[in-house]
């Protein structure tokens, strides 16, 4: 799991290279099976009841039920959060008025490994490929994780404009995230790319300290009403519709966008300090390949108990075709994602196979 500095657990050096480990309960598993949990040959892992493909809310809330079923389970994913540890403010998730997501994610992380500790790897997951008795998740490691059932619970990485100097300038004034440096832009000039909830949230983040803020939409702003009563209104914000990004410039850092209108296919230089782009998300779904059902933007179709279309398997949250894309839907999902595979597990019989 992602560890902080400060917060480094139990180092061992087993075989010739030094595990860190995020908590005493991951010290001890290791302790109990060393070979196991530091294996790199491609020996296969497990075999486990479930693995979980993902470590935003949909796959933490999933592991915490299956943890509560007592089904063995295992958590790979590339980091714990997902893209909720990016928002900088989450209105309205049962029991908190304000949260951040940095905040959130600490909570379910707390709960995840302090009150219902699951087995965790950090990897990125490469393919699943059926087997006799169940399913192998492989990932970049090359160790293929032995499993009866898969939850996937990838959620979505964010759109990207694939325009000149957009990859040149990334994390030098492009960001992809929620404003998480307010301060570094005090004084300046701004975009925000797209008309939506995340695009206007970042819009309100910023108002209290740029000194003038284009929105560059291509089409109308299809935020929630009140938030794009409330950017309109604000008197050093300019909202460009029907316009689009052409290139982003700058030698070392963003300097200035140049913005075509779509309506009569005029140009214009904006300078500029800093660009965020909240165009939409991309399912994280490829590793799947024709394994699942997918819709025709990538989404893993589901029915209403998360399952898919092959058997065993399982998703949830922003991955999916379920309706509405919120960290409190996903949550949900993840839940009854793992009830779902749990009640697969009970009335499926072991298959015979090389478990």
């Amino acid at each position: 799991m992602e560890i902080e500095e400060a917060a480094v657990g139990p180092r061992v050096v087993y075989a010739g290279a030094e595990h860190v480990f995020c908590s005493e309960g991951c010290h001890e598993l290791f302790q109990a099976s060393p070979a196991r949990y530091a294996s790199q040959t491609g020996e296969v892992s497990g075999p486990y009841d479930l693995v979980i493909v993902g470590g935003g809310p949909a796959g933490l809330t999933a592991a915490v039920y299956a943890s509560i079923q007592r089904i063995r389970t295992l958590i790979v994913t590339e980091n714990i959060g997902g893209q909720a540890v990016d928002s900088t403010r989450i209105s309205n998730y049962m029991g908190f008025d304000f949260i951040s997501g940095k905040e959130l994610v600490a909570k379910f992380r707390d709960q995840l490994i302090g009150g219902h500790f699951v087995e965790h790897r950090l990897a990125r997951v490469t393919a699943i490929r059926p087997t006799e008795a169940g399913y192998d998740v492989e990932t970049q490691h090359g160790e293929p994780y032995r499993t009866r059932t898969v939850l996937i619970a990838t959620g979505m990485s964010p759109r990207r404009l694939d325009v000149p100097g957009e990859t040149r300038l990334e994390r030098r004034g492009v960001s992809y995230t929620g404003v998480q440096d307010v301060a570094r832009f005090q004084g300046t000039d701004v975009a925000i790319v797209g008309g939506g909830n995340s695009a206007l949230q970042a819009v309100v983040d910023l108002a209290s300290v740029a000194r003038r803020i284009y929105v560059v939409s291509r089409g109308e702003l299809t935020a929630d009403a009140a938030d794009v009563e409330k950017v309109r209104a604000l008197p050093h914000a300019t909202v460009l519709t029907h316009s689009a990004i052409q290139e982003i410039s700058g030698s070392d850092r963003v300097e200035a966008i140049r913005v075509e209108s779509l309506r009569d296919g005029g140009t214009r230089e904006v300078p500029v300090a800093g660009v965020f782009i909240a165009i939409g998300f991309v399912p994280n779904a490829s590793f799947v390949g024709s394994l699942v059902e997918r819709s025709a933007a990538g989404e893993i179709v589901i029915g209403p108990d998360c399952s898919t279309s092959a058997p065993g398997i399982f998703a949830a949250g922003d991955v999916t075709t379920a309706f509405g894309k919120r960290i409190i839907v996903a949550a949900g999902e993840g839940a009854k994602a793992a009830l779902a595979a749990f009640q697969y597990l009970n009335r499926t019989p072991l298959r015979k196979g090389p478990f």
